[in-house]
This record gives structure tokens, sequence and C-alpha cells, in this order.
């Protein structure tokens, strides 16, 4: 999924004279787990929805096959030529309000994760940042571009206009010493705020 890149703001200083409200940019430039900040921000559970999803496979058979349907770029992983890959494509919405807080997709590389298989990664519902929290790996996350965006085709997920601007973040997490998953995140600025605020949700 391609977005239209209006400017890049690529620091916490940028970030915090963009405009974008406490929420935005607590979420943009974060090291955690996406899943709870959210929660954290909207006041509700949050369930991930996945919309699209492909793999393990190799990222040539995926090309091949599928054609490229995701926004990051497989080059940042360093992939080896027989090492397979997950394509995920997920919603996080909240649990009550079933209000699109985040699209998000993700490259994963199993084989850079032990004990944790592919099959619990692909499986419906499952968030990749809880699941590496539960397994008590020590990951760190390194975010590589937060950008302000038009929605394109995002725009579908997050029920807003194709025209309309989205920030975006691009980044990594890193296991031992690879960098084992490949994320890229769409919000739409001041939605978590209002979402907090929103009656019925505490």
């Amino acid at each position: 999924m391609t977005a239209t890149l209006i400017h890049d703001i690529e620091s916490p200083v940028a970030v915090a004279s963009s405009g974008l409200d406490p929420f935005d940019r607590m979420l943009l430039t974060a090291d955690g787990t996406v899943t709870t900040l959210v929660e954290a921000c909207t006041g509700e559970p949050i369930t991930t929805r996945t919309v699209r999803q492909t793999g393990p496979a190799t990222l040539e058979w995926l090309l091949a096959t599928t054609g490229r349907w995701w926004q990051p770029d497989a080059g940042l992983l360093e992939l080896g030529p027989a090492e397979q890959v997950i394509v995920r494509r997920v919603i996080l919405c909240g649990a009550r309000s079933r209000v699109a807080n985040v699209l998000a997709e993700s490259l994963v590389v199993p084989g850079r994760m032990p004990g944790l298989t592919a099959d619990r990664i692909v499986r419906a519902g499952a968030s990749i940042g809880r699941l590496l929290a539960a397994g008590s790996y020590e990951t760190r996350r390194e975010v590589l571009q937060i950008t302000a965006a038009r929605a394109g085709a995002a725009s579908d997920h997050l029920g807003v206009g194709p025209s309309a601007t989205l920030a975006r973040r691009t980044y990594r997490i890193v296991l031992g010493g690879q960098a084992a998953v490949l994320v890229s995140e769409w919000l739409s600025p001041g939605r978590l705020t209002s979402t907090a605020l929103a009656p019925g949700v505490p």
C-alpha cells in the first residue's frame, strides 16, 4: 500500500512542533508495544483485526505470487534468499467503540524469533508486540521514518477520504542483533484523543 509523501518529520523535536496532539506524538515516537499504548490513550481494550495476511514464504515467492501490496521496504530486513517472511495488514480497533485507531502493515521473519512459531504469528487476533512481550524477548524498536502522507488506499481501512492527511511511521524491531520485524503504521491525527473523550468510553 503506497501513499503520497507530504513531508518528513524526522526527529522528536520536529514531531513536537508538527501540530499533532500529545497522544499522536507519543505513539509515533514511543518504543513500546503499540496495542498497549493505544489502550492507554483510548481507555478501552484494543483488538487486532487481520485484514490481509500471507506467508510464511520467501520474498521472491511472495512478489511473484501476490505482487507487492505492502508499504514497508523489505530491503531494510536484509533477508537471505531462503529466509521466509510473513506479511500482515491489521487494524487496531476499539473493542467497545469499534473505532479503527491504527492501520499497520508488518513484515515478520519468524526464523529470527526463536521459540515464536509462524502458527502463533498468523493466528487470528495475534499482536506481534504482545507475543514478543509474553516471550520475554529483549528487543528494541528503531524508528526509521515519520511522515505525513495522503491516505490513498489506507482511507478504506481508517474511514477517511483518500486525500486526507495521515501520520505514518516506519520502524523495525531488533532481536538478537537482527531486524526481525519491519512495521509501517498509519493513524488519523486526533482520533485517539477524540475516542478517549467520546461518551461511553471511560
